[in-house]
């Protein structure tokens, strides 16, 4: 299947490219694509974390976020009627891989109204270098855990809301000018309001979303983000 080759493709060429990143918005409403096999692909503009490790510090040494805008990718591949296998990426941030288990209300295979609720999860992580120098080496791993509740006001437009319960944490070492070790976790807690418009096959989403984030090194702070999305469903 075409769509499945270009997923991987944009897979493997992303898992290329991971530095310390952490994805702020989700991007993600609460409908299943529906069906069996059918997929749902979205391309978005949004903001994520990037991640310095601080060398002015003590080791192990801090790691400090800054926000900035990045292209996301989001891709829902419908398993049952109510169950999605997800994909979520963020350029360079680790990719999540996951489901969506939709619980009440019409997939986007039926005609959406009313409420719709779904619970969605994802994992991920990998091993990583960044050349220069110093060097960085690293393994990151996260988790992502969404509660998403959605209403249609009509068929085509929708208001949805999600909270969010997220961990990252970054195990790793510099070498060259500078040398030790580094060490970093974090729980973010976020939620979001968007709004979307569905004209099969299209669909169109705004969203804004606060996270809360409680770092072990670098201490508590907070983030207002915002995206948008393009989506395609088959």
């Amino acid at each position: 299947m075409p769509f499945v080759r270009v997923i991987i493709g944009l897979i493997l060429l992303s898992s290329c490219a991971t530095k310390i990143r952490v994805p702020l918005n989700r991007m993600m409403a609460p409908e299943t694509v529906g069906g069996e096999m059918n997929p749902e692909f979205e391309l978005s503009m949004q903001q994520q974390l990037d991640g310095k490790v601080d060398i002015s510090q003590n080791e192990p040494y801090p790691i400090t976020f800054e926000p900035q805008s990045a292209m996301g990718y989001f891709m829902g591949l419908s398993l049952f009627e109510s169950l999605d296998f997800t994909w979520q990426h963020t350029a360079s941030a680790p990719s999540m891989f996951g489901f969506k288990w939709q619980f009440i209300g019409n997939s986007l295979s039926q005609t959406p109204a009313g409420h719709s609720m779904a619970l969605a999860g994802s994992f991920g992580g990998n091993e990583h270098e960044i050349d220069g120098n110093p060097k960085v080496e690293f393994t990151a791993s996260a988790t992502d855990f969404s509660l998403i509740h959605g209403y249609w006001f009509s068929s085509f437009w929708q208001i949805y809301e999600s909270v969010s319960f997220a961990s990252y944490r970054y195990d790793g070492e510099l070498s060259g000018s500078t040398s030790g070790d580094f060490v970093e976790s974090g729980k973010l807690m976020t939620a979001a309001l968007g709004t979307s418009l569905y004209a099969k096959p299209y669909r169109l989403k705004g969203e804004v979303a606060y996270t809360q984030a409680d770092w072990s090194a670098s201490g508590k702070d907070s983030y207002l983000s915002f995206a948008l999305g393009l989506g395609f469903v088959f």
